[in-house]
């Protein structure tokens, strides 16, 4: 089926479904729990830090969702065919923002080298690359499913993969786990989509390892990590402390929490409870309703995300939405699954809800740019054709 035309005169254009309520409401939902949780878990510090102001958190995040919201209207009009077009060039800049992070000097108080300061505003090339990453991917993928000559839908898609490790190996050097398992995940979520087999996808997995070899050598506190993971709770006073305090936040909540702002883990025994570790103050101070709730609306962001990639106009808008969602799918998994002691501590953000940066900017543009997808779908006439299966 041919792509999908879009208009000569204008960037922008109607859509011909109506606004997507369920994926809208869920999204609004977490931004809502995401303001009033940063509060609660932030003001303490903030009043500590900060002479006595105990919103200053509150405010840095508001203004940063206020600016999300306002990309997410913008990629919501903005027609994403162009997206296609500008993959390229958006790829390029962010593989700036990763080469100057490694040559510029850290900023103060971090572990890893991950921001770059640009007039004023602290931004995170990573998770630039993360999104131009998917887009680049659709954009060529689409291609290659378009390629009539096996060998040279094999010689792109290997083209392809070496762009991912190179992208890869650029995150490991700062070092980024959570970014490398962010990536790698949506990589193969979208070659498995594409129609490569599980098997010939398995056979990438000792790439995975070597990168996640080459960032333990670079950085010992990753070690620690891993180390504090294996060892679960059986060392709480040193190793898996954090693991332990963020049990035990989870814990005293029960099923109707503590009640807002009664959490007694931000006080110092959580890391950054208004970020990383939002998750375990959501469920101390609202329980397992609290939690539950949470998951339901990131359930409907998923599941919404995933019928507009089914019912996708073209290929290109297929693999953009899946991948999209599948990145926020990922995202959450990750921070929970840290938060309830399944994974290792990687400092991965919950999407919408976590202190806003470069993370809750890009978050809203990406449920932006799913709503401008289905905006533009007609379901009569969908693209529901499967990638021919490709072998490497």
């Amino acid at each position: 089926m041919n792509r999908q035309q879009t208009s000569a005169y204008s960037p922008f254009g109607q859509g011909k479904s109506p606004l997507d309520i369920p994926l809208i409401g869920a999204v609004m939902m977490l931004c809502i729990a995401g303001v009033v949780f940063v509060f609660t878990s932030s003001a303490a510090h903030s009043w500590q830090t900060t002479n006595g102001d105990s919103i200053t958190f509150l405010t840095n995040h508001l203004q940063r969702l206020a600016a999300g919201i306002v990309v997410l209207v913008f990629f919501y009009h903005f027609r994403y065919q162009l997206i296609e077009k500008l993959a390229r060039p958006v790829l390029l800049a962010a593989f700036v923002g990763l080469i100057a992070v490694l040559i510029l000097p850290k900023l103060p108080g971090t572990t890893a080298k991950r921001w770059i300061v640009l007039f004023g505003l602290s931004i995170q090339p990573a998770e630039l690359a993360k999104y131009a990453l998917i887009a680049y991917l659709s954009k060529r993928l689409s291609e290659i499913d378009d390629s009539s000559f096996p060998a040279d839908r094999k010689r792109k898609l290997y083209a392809l993969l070496g762009l991912v490790i190179l992208t890869l190996g650029l995150i490991i050097i700062e070092p980024n786990l959570s970014m490398v398992i962010l990536i790698s995940g949506v990589t193969m979520t979208l070659l498995l989509l594409h129609g490569l087999e599980w098997k010939k996808i398995l056979l990438l997995l000792p790439i995975g390892g070597l990168g996640v070899g080459g960032i333990l050598m670079i950085k010992p506190y990753m070690v620690e990590r891993i180390d504090a993971f294996v060892k679960g709770i059986s060392d709480p006073l040193h190793a898996s402390y954090h693991i332990r305090q963020s049990l035990i936040a989870i814990g005293q909540g029960g099923v109707t929490g503590l009640g807002l702002g009664q959490s007694t883990q931000k006080h110092y025994y959580l890391p950054e409870p208004y970020n990383d570790s939002i998750f375990s103050i959501i469920g101390e101070e609202t329980g397992l309703i609290g939690a539950l709730l949470l998951l339901s609306a990131f359930l409907v962001v998923i599941v919404r995300g995933w019928k507009i990639a089914m019912n996708a106009q073209d290929r290109f808008s297929y693999y953009l939405a899946a991948g999209i969602t599948s990145s926020l799918a990922c995202s959450m998994i990750v921070n929970i699954g840290v938060n309830l002691a399944l994974l290792p501590a990687t400092g991965q953000p919950l999407p919408f809800v976590s202190y806003g940066g470069t993370s809750l900017v890009m978050s809203m543009a990406a449920v932006g740019v799913l709503m401008n997808i289905a905006k533009q779908q007609n379901t009569s006439t969908a693209w529901k054709g499967a990638a021919r299966p490709l072998s490497l």
